[in-house]
């Protein structure tokens, strides 16, 4: 891939060099971004070009056959991944950024917030998202980028259901927004998500003529130090796995936070192109870029997992 140094995930299971079979014989779990990445198009029933396919569904099963476990990590607010997690049949989940964790054990299950560096007293009667709105800084943001921002409505109802990070999509000049962001008082930090080419309802953001998007980013105000990769970090540490038995996957520069943390780390190809990705895995000897886009790419690269683990 142009501008980043990788190696392509491998297709063919038999031609996996011996040192890189025993990484991926260890592989028990999976902790992966939904959106453009194990999901296309928002649907588990679609390959990577939209079209119908039970491609995802049948390797999500195949890996629970396995006993590898899929932890969904993802901007998502509670609802969402909740339901995303119980309709797939997945152990657990990472939302907001990985400002809430809900950890999942046999037939139990238990969540909490997750805010780094930003104190928090749960017993103060408000949610981490409420505190950080109060200090007007999401309405400053708005006012300021009027016409190429706007609140990332989760399922169209409103920027205010989630607990810890505050959503946003378009474009802002990021290192202005930071500064709105030191001013608070609080320590917090703008991630940028990724982009996002299409918008359903209505929308400040301007469109091509087909209705697409251009260079529109999805943003997240979250707690400072709070990222996908601490988020994964923690998760690891509370469920007490080996971080060699773990792969994460992302298509985003948020995503590539969780890199440092894992055994091995998947890129997918449609997120080569963000310079941000390229910096954050420069150099780094346990990551990939998918042979193919997102869905597509995210089940060749499990299925060459499960291949090898049964050869093993």
């Amino acid at each position: 891939m142009p501008g980043l140094s990788l190696p392509t995930f491998p297709t063919d299971p038999a031609r996996v060099p011996e040192d890189m079979a025993q990484r991926f014989s260890r592989i028990k779990y999976v902790i992966t971004d939904t959106d453009n990445t194990m999901v296309s198009h928002g649907q588990a029933l679609a390959a990577t070009d939209g079209t119908p396919s039970v491609e995802l569904a049948q390797t999500l099963v195949e890996l629970r056959r396995a006993g590898v476990s899929v932890i969904p990590c993802t901007g998502r607010n509670r609802a969402m991944v909740r339901e995303d997690a119980h309709m797939l049949g997945l152990d657990g989940w990472i939302g907001e950024m990985g400002g809430i964790l809900c950890l999942h054990e046999g037939a139990t299950s238990d969540w909490r917030y997750f805010t780094a560096d930003m104190p928090y007293d749960p017993g103060c009667g408000q949610t981490p998202h409420d505190l950080i709105v109060r200090t007007g800084v999401v309405r400053r943001m708005l006012d300021r980028w009027y016409d190429c921002l706007e609140a990332y409505h989760d399922n169209n109802v409103g920027f205010e259901y989630r607990e810890v990070t505050v959503g946003l999509r378009g474009a802002v000049l990021e290192d202005e927004a930071q500064a709105m962001l030191d001013e608070t008082g609080l320590p917090l930090y703008l991630a940028d998500n990724g982009f996002v080419s299409r918008v359903t309802g209505d929308t400040v953001l301007p469109r091509r003529s087909d209705g697409t998007l251009e260079d529109v980013h999805t943003y997240h105000i979250t707690p400072r130090g709070l990222d996908k990769g601490s988020a994964t970090a923690r998760y690891i540490e509370l469920m007490e796995w080996d971080p060699a038995e773990v792969i994460c996957c992302g298509d985003s520069p948020a995503d590539c936070a969780m890199a440092p943390h894992a055994g091995t780390f998947l890129l997918m190809r449609n997120g080569v192109g963000n310079p941000k990705s390229q910096a954050a895995l420069a150099g780094r000897g346990n990551a990939f870029v998918s042979a193919l886009d997102s869905t597509d790419g995210f089940c060749q690269a499990m299925r060459t997992i499960l291949a090898v683990k049964r050869r093993s």
